[in-house]
């Protein structure tokens, strides 16, 4: 009895430690998920779900406390984007303020 005991108490281990293995993996590739999907976004011209997915990616990275210099390259994505969306609204205002007809006087006689 003792060598079956034995063998199923080592084989619950193994898998015990496949089991969290697989948990720390998947919840440490979740950031490179989020920013993968907001690159994804931002190619499509959904810039607002870009900028919340590289947020979400930077909060998981400084949550788990990785690599810095992937945080470094995600907080300037950041940036630019914020700067590109802030430079596309005022071209949009600029565009409507220019679109619109001054006021004509029609001359009658």
């Amino acid at each position: 009895m003792y060598p079956y005991f034995y063998s199923v108490l080592i084989t619950a281990s193994i898998a015990l430690v496949i089991v969290i293995v697989f948990f720390a993996q998947s919840r440490r590739n979740s950031h490179t998920e989020l920013y993968r999907e907001g690159v994804r976004n931002e190619n499509d011209g959904h810039y607002d779900l870009a900028l919340q997915n590289y947020e979400d990616a930077l909060s998981e990275i400084k949550k788990l406390k990785l690599d810095n210099q992937f945080g470094i390259k995600i907080s300037q994505r950041i940036k630019v984007l914020s700067n590109f969306m802030l430079y596309e609204k005022n071209i949009q205002i600029v565009r409507t303020i220019d679109n619109v007809e001054p006021f004509a006087f029609k001359m009658t006689k």
